[in-house]
């Protein structure tokens, strides 16, 4: 039973790699561009063809490759590979790459092929730790962390607040200093607020419920 189960996980964890393999950019050989992935490179976790994958044996230390459709993986090697593959390889690899200053390697000619290979992987002669802003290179994932790093190029940040339609934005009372002088409510000095109290005409509902206040109103009718 327990083989049985061995296998059933070795078959899943094959059919996530060919998965993997029909994925994007890992489509396309990591080393030289050409469409038809037969290996992986266990070592930096990216899809290779059959020929770059003996060049990738050769580096010192020897890159370890294994065959997509002739070998098994382990659940930690398929989530090693899902982790990596070739963008994320592209991005810590070849992060300071310029084709125009650098070349592009002669695929034809093996020794140099080799060499850019060497100044690739043994000297590091590209990887994104040579990058004079690592924070840009990084970005806010990690090589060998996360599967889906966001899209190369300097990280965009919201847009600060005033650029919210006018029906969007947080509204909150002004207070007086900051209301315009034409509608500011009128100040009152203590002076003026003390004759306000003694000379304000009471109102109506409030005669009618004073006695005192309603004689006053009969005399005041009577003298004129």
């Amino acid at each position: 039973m327990s083989n049985r189960k061995h296998r059933d996980n070795q078959e899943i964890c094959a059919r996530k790699v060919r998965e993997l393999a029909q994925s994007g950019v890992n489509k396309h050989c990591f080393e030289c561009s050409q469409p038809g992935v037969t290996y992986t490179d266990i070592t930096v976790g990216s899809f290779v063809c059959t020929s770059c994958s003996g060049m990738l044996r050769g580096l010192n230390p020897p890159h370890r490759v294994k065959s997509i459709s002739m070998t098994t993986f382990s659940q930690q090697e398929v989530e090693f590979l899902q982790n990596h593959g070739n963008e994320v390889g592209r991005r810590t690899w070849l992060c300071v790459f310029d084709p125009k200053a650098d070349g592009c390697p002669d695929l034809k000619d093996s020794q140099k092929f080799k060499e850019f290979l060497q100044d690739k992987y043994e000297k590091k002669k590209w990887h994104f730790s040579k990058s004079k802003n690592r924070r840009d290179a990084e970005g806010p994932w990690s090589p060998g962390v996360q599967a889906a790093p966001p899209p190369h190029g300097p990280l965009t940040s919201q847009g600060p607040p005033h650029n919210l339609p006018a029906s969007a934005r947080p509204t909150r009372p002004l207070s007086q200093t900051q209301l315009p002088s034409w509608d500011r409510a009128p100040t009152a000095s203590p002076a003026d607020m003390r004759t306000d109290a003694f000379t304000a005409r009471p109102s109506r509902s409030q005669s009618f419920r004073d006695p005192s206040l309603k004689g006053q109103r009969s005399d005041a009718g009577s003298r004129s």
